[in-house]
């Protein structure tokens, strides 16, 4: 999904809509803009079920790093441990 796909979700709610992003184990918490940045991320680098897709471009191996395909992307992070 880019930004304008999301942008175009995003209309089709309500806009006093709550936002949320899933807790560390369970339940859900608030969406703050300090947990919205911009961060460059390596794609299709997960090798586990349990890994993200993507990933984070400072744990590759620095000998992988030219051959990955790098991008910047929108994160909304969780900050709940």
């Amino acid at each position: 999904m880019n930004v304008q796909e999301l942008i175009h979700h995003l209309r089709s709610f309500p806009d006093d809509m709550p936002v949320v992003v899933n807790g560390y184990e369970q339940g859900y918490d608030d969406l703050s803009a300090e947990q919205i940045s911009i961060m460059p991320i390596a794609l299709n680098t997960g090798l586990h079920e349990w890994e993200g897709k993507h990933g984070n471009c400072g744990d590759l191996p620095p000998d992988s790093r030219e051959s990955a395909e790098l991008v910047n992307a929108l994160v909304l992070s969780r900050t709940s441990n």
